[in-house]
């Protein structure tokens, strides 16, 4: 299999895309449907897609291999799954930190993660939190809530100060 235009490696390559093509769909449609029938979250959701697709690309791939001892075996299972968890890895990063926005995160890394800029990118979204954004300051009195200003901060009731 040394030539490109060996029939027998553009097979090979051509189920080997088409593997990873149906598990990425089966992997999708499972993560979906199971996680809405367990209402779980969404950070939930993408671990088990995430998951899913490593061991399913490792069990497609699992009739590609030329020798059919254990130790071969093992090792052509064990590429593809560690190539994903690399591949998403900024996106574990955003799910593991609680990152508020996870989601872009996987979806950026999921379209550009196959670049080395967007990989490295996505992972310093990840790693980095967001400011915490500071809204106004509100004080509660009998007519709603009134932004605070400097200047209200030291008085009391309706006097001023003279």
């Amino acid at each position: 299999m040394g030539n490109f235009n060996d029939p027998a490696f553009v097979e090979w390559l051509s189920t080997l895309a088409l593997s990873i093509a149906v598990a990425l769909v089966i992997a999708a449609v499972l993560a979906a449907s199971a996680g809405r029938l367990l209402a779980l979250p969404p950070e939930h959701k993408l671990w088990m897609f995430i998951v899913g697709f490593a061991f399913l690309c490792s069990v497609t791939t699992m009739p590609l291999t030329d020798q059919k001892t254990w130790g071969d075996t093992t090792l052509f299972i064990a590429i593809p799954a560690l190539a994903i968890l690399t591949y998403f890895l900024p996106t574990v990063v955003a799910i593991i930190f609680d990152h508020p926005n996870f989601q872009s995160i996987f979806v950026m890394n999921l379209c550009f993660g196959w670049t080395v800029a967007g990989w490295l990118v996505t992972l310093v979204w990840a790693i980095r939190k967001p400011a915490a954004q500071r809204g106004a300051d509100y004080k509660i009195t009998p007519f709603g809530a009134v932004p605070v200003t400097k200047g209200d901060s030291g008085r009391s009731g309706g006097s001023r100060p003279t």
